[in-house]
């Protein structure tokens, strides 16, 4: 078992998810374990994985709000992070409602993504 935070990350921007996955892999205490592009591969990735966290985009194939719904339902162990360029309150308030505990601008700087991602692992929000 390890003591690593688990991450699987979902986005349909390829660069944009290499990008995330290069910084989190730098970081000594987080693993990235799988990845995907849709919502449907989210909702697959965190059954057969059951990651520590799962780090879904908002606009993707499939809708992030259904996959973090699903999740939520399916796999109450991992938690869900959602990683947008969407600044809406209407957004933020529908994906804490599907199950999200965080909700992250993707302009947001590396050191901040994995503070905060640290801190949802522990419990906050």
């Amino acid at each position: 078992m390890s003591d690593k935070i688990q991450i699987v990350l979902v986005d349909d921007h390829p660069l944009f998810r290499a990008g995330v996955a290069y910084t989190l892999a730098a970081e000594p205490d987080m693993e990235v374990v799988g990845q995907g592009a849709s919502a449907a591969e989210a909702v697959q990735l965190a059954q057969e994985l059951l990651p520590d966290l799962i780090l879904l985009d908002l606009n993707m194939p499939g809708s992030g709000l259904q996959a973090a719904a699903t999740i939520t339902a399916t796999c109450p162990v991992t938690r869900i992070v959602m990683l947008t360029v969407s600044e809406e309150e209407e957004d933020l308030l529908a994906s804490l409602k599907a199950g999200a505990r965080g909700y992250i601008l993707k302009g947001v700087p590396a050191r901040e993504l994995t503070r905060i991602l640290r801190a949802v692992c522990a419990g906050e929000s």
